[in-house]
Order: C-alpha cells, then sequence, then structure tokens
C-alpha cells in the first residue's frame, strides 16, 4: 500500500525505547511497525544507534517526523483557573506562573500550555500547564541526539494517549472519559472530560493490590478531582499498557463500560501488530498526534531553538508526488473511458459490417418458411384427393373374371365390400395382399346364393395412403 504520511512515536518507558510507526492516506492510518529498545541509557551508544538506524532503514522510515513521550514521573502539570481578562496577554501570564515555580535557577522548566474552556459564560479560563525540567531534558535530548534521533515535539506519552483516543470522536459535550494506563509496575490514570485533559496521576502498584482495586481507587479520585457530580457519568473506562490484557476480565466484571484501547482508537492494526497494540497504545498516540495539524491537546516541551522549522520548500516533493498520483489516476480512468469507447466503435463497424449477410441468411429463411408452406399445402390436397377410383381401378386388376360386386362403400379412411365369386375364400387372401389396403379381413360369413350357386362375401379394409 502507498502511504503519503509517516509519523514515528518514541517512548521511553523505564529502561527502554519503545517505537512505533503510523502511516496514512487519505483513507486510513495504519501501524505499521514496532521494536522496544532495551536499556538504551546503559548500553553502548553505538550498539543502541545501529540497532535504531537498522530499525528506521529496514522499515524505509523517515526520521523527518519523530515525537518524544518522556515519563509522567519527569512531568510536573499544573491546571490554572485565569480570569478572561488575561486572554490577549495569555502568554506571558503563564510565563509568569511558571517563573512562580521555578525558586533557583537550577530548577528551571521549560513549559508549554493548552487552553481547555472557558467557565462561567466566558468569565474564566481553565489552561493546562504541562512543564519539565529544563536539566533533565537537555540532557535527555543530548543523550538522544548522540543516538540519531532528533525529535520534532516532545510531551508526556499520556498526552498522546489521550489524542489518540479522542481523535474523530463527536459530541463529546458533558461527556467523560477515564483512560488506565497499565503498566509493569505503575498505573496512570487520566480523566478526559469534554475533550479535555483535566487529571493524570501515576501511581506505583503495590505488593498485594490488585489492578482491579488500584484502578477504582484511582478512577474516584479522579472524579473527585474533576469535581463529577452525583448526576455525572463515566461513558468508558479505556485500558492500555503492557498489563492491561491479564487484567481486563478482572476489571471489565467490576466495571462494565472498560474496553482495550486498540478497539477504541480506529487504527489498521495488521496481524503481526496485534500482539503489540496493547503496550505500544501510548507511543502511537504520539505518533498520531505529529502527523495530525490540530490534534485534541497541542502541547510541545522542546525549546523553541531546538524545534525544526520547515520551509514551505520542504512540502514542495509530498506536493508533486500528491500531483503525480492525481494525474496518474485521473490518466487511469481516461484510459479506461478510451477503451470502452474504441471497443464500442469497433463492436458498431462488426455489427455494420454484418448487416449484408445477415440480411441474405434472413431472406434465405424467409424463402425457406414460405417453400415449407407450399410443401404443406401440396400434402394436404394430396392427402384429401379421392382414392375411390384409384381403389376400384385396383379391385378389377385383383378380382376374377367370375367374380361381382354387389356394393362398394367408403367411409373415412375404411372400405366394405360385398359381392358374389366363384371361389370367395381364395379371394379374401388376395385383398389383403394388396398395396392400397391394410388390416383388411372377411366381414361376415362366406355363404352359397341359391339362385345363381356362388359364393356370398362381405370385406372390410382401411385405405393405404
Amino acid at each position: 500500500m502507498i502511504y503519503l504520511k509517516t509519523s514515528v512515536g518514541i517512548e521511553l518507558r523505564g529502561e527502554d525505547m519503545l517505537i512505533a510507526s503510523l502511516q496514512g492516506n487519505f483513507s486510513a492510518r495504519a501501524f505499521t511497525h514496532f521494536a522496544r529498545i532495551q536499556d538504551y541509557r546503559t548500553r553502548n551508544k553505538e550498539d543502541v544507534r545501529r540497532e535504531i538506524n537498522l530499525f528506521f532503514r529496514s522499515h524505509r522510515l523517515s526520521k523527518e517526523r519523530i515525537v518524544l513521550g518522556i515519563p509522567r514521573k519527569d512531568i510536573v502539570m499544573r491546571y490554572l483557573d485565569l480570569p478572561s481578562e488575561v486572554a490577549d496577554n495569555l502568554k506571558q501570564v503563564v510565563q509568569y506562573q511558571v517563573q512562580s515555580f521555578e525558586p533557583t535557577e537550577e530548577d528551571r522548566f521549560y513549559h508549554d500550555y493548552s487552553l481547555l474552556r472557558r467557565n462561567g459564560a466566558g468569565k474564566r479560563l481553565s489552561v493546562m500547564l504541562v512543564m519539565v525540567r529544563k536539566a533533565m531534558l537537555d540532557d535527555l535530548l543530548q543523550h538522544l541526539l548522540a543516538l540519531g534521533i532528533r525529535p520534532v515535539s516532545v510531551m508526556a506519552g499520556s498526552i498522546g494517549l489521550s489524542n489518540i483516543f479522542l481523535q474523530n470522536r463527536k459530541d463529546l459535550q458533558g461527556k467523560t472519559f477515564v483512560l488506565g494506563n497499565l503498566g509493569t509496575s505503575s498505573l496512570e490514570v487520566i480523566a478526559l472530560h469534554e475533550g479535555s485533559m483535566l487529571f493524570s496521576r501515576e501511581v506505583p502498584k503495590e505488593d498485594g493490590t490488585s489492578w482491579k482495586d488500584l484502578i477504582l481507587r484511582e478512577a474516584a479520585e479522579a472524579a473527585s478531582k474533576i469535581r463529577l457530580g452525583p448526576e455525572g457519568a463515566v461513558e468508558k473506562l479505556a485500558l492500555a499498557g503492557e498489563s492491561s490484557k491479564s487484567s481486563y476480565v478482572e476489571i471489565k466484571g467490576e466495571i462494565p463500560d472498560c474496553e482495550l484501547i486498540q478497539n477504541c482508537i480506529g487504527l489498521d492494526i495488521p496481524g503481526e501488530n496485534q500482539s503489540h497494540a496493547q503496550e505500544a497504545a501510548s507511543v502511537l498516540g504520539l505518533a498520531y498526534t505529529g502527523m495530525v495539524r490540530n490534534p485534541s491537546i497541542n502541547v510541545n516541551l522542546l525549546p523553541r531553538e531546538r524545534r525544526i522549522h520547515q520551509s514551505r520548500w520542504a512540502y514542495v516533493p509530498a506536493a508533486v508526488f500528491g500531483t503525480a498520483l492525481i494525474v496518474l489516476l485521473c490518466a487511469l480512468g481516461f484510459h479506461r473511458m478510451a477503451q470502452q469507447r474504441i471497443l464500442i466503435r469497433d463492436l458498431d463497424q462488426e455489427i455494420l459490417s454484418l448487416k449484408v449477410p445477415v440480411a441474405r441468411v434472413q431472406s434465405y429463411r424467409s424463402q425457406s418458411e414460405a417453400l415449407e408452406k407450399r410443401v404443406k399445402s401440396v400434402e394436404e390436397l394430396l392427402s384429401n384427393r379421392d382414392v375411390n377410383l384409384e381403389v376400384l381401378r385396383e379391385l378389377s386388376t385383383i378380382l376374377p373374371p367370375d367374380t361381382f360386386l354387389n356394393s362398394y362403400r367408403y367411409q373415412e379412411g375404411t372400405i366394405q365390400i360385398s359381392g358374389l365369386s366363384g371361389s370367395a375364400s381364395e379371394l379374401i387372401p388376395n385383398l389383403q395382399k394388396s398395396p392400397f389396403l391394410k388390416n383388411g379381413g372377411q366381414e361376415g360369413n362366406i355363404y352359397k346364393d341359391q339362385a345363381t350357386g356362388k359364393e356370398r362375401f362381405g370385406f372390410k379394409a382401411k385405405l393405404e395412403k
């Protein structure tokens, strides 16, 4: 399949680096490739770099659009409630708020924010402020650069997870969703209300505590934090992460409106990647965030001086390729139309060339039908001819001179004769041998006439037509 867009998500999860590629075209997006690079911080950098380059090169993936997800524990999130009058100077006001969280020069933050909604009929602004320590991120970016990775955007993996869950969802008014990202030893719960991320917290899983109990406790805490009223309800709980499949049945038994997130994100997931869909959900969310123009939560912690600003000329090859593809599709459609027109024209010419032979055949058929009618008429005339004369002529030949007929009767193909003969018993076999007569036989008894001394006989037969 030809993909017009490719985006790669990279999430740092514990000691491992998870990489997932999302590729799409006009109609759909597909989770195409996945890799887990183990111990990326402690292994030899050249070995890790080689393994990463092999992944990108073997799958023909570009490094131009990489979105990096850092652990939730390294992220500081604050929710600001501000008067609407500061809307025009919101960036500066947020900067002041960030400075209040920086007690020393060493504790400087990189930050970004997302405007969530306006409260109180537009009189208040709700802002989500996301921060990461400058020293930590600088060190991390330097290490990744040595591995050949230069991201275009940096955010928490949970933000990517929220974005891919919210994609194409309509009618979010008044609706609340909870996402549970179940790792190997920790749980992050995310509360989404009306398309905004209002709560996010990661807690460790203690020994003896089941995933069901932990997620019920954290979901209740999230509902409390976002002030979900008694009449409010969570529409759905979506589970992601390495431990989500193994705990799904247990959690669904307690929360019926619970689903695995791979069934909620509307991606094409090939068979070889089905087993990775749950653990890679947040990584796919990062890739999705880098692919779309306006994600639901648009946050980038990458310092502006490190961001890659592509000129408009960078889009020229993609535009040329897209135009060429459209022209090719149009040419293919025109080619099929032209072929159909040529075929129709050839068929019309063939039909025209067959008109004279067809007319000749139809003429022969008409003549044949006329001859058949004439033959039938002649046969009917012959069948209706008067055969009595022929029968009488035949009888005059067969009958001996001393034989006289007293009566001759013809009715519906049957003749009956009677008369006198010197030897009637010899006469009957001769009549039966006549080609004009069939099924002939004696009728009545033969007896001697006292007046003439001859034998009186009767004979009946069918005429042979």
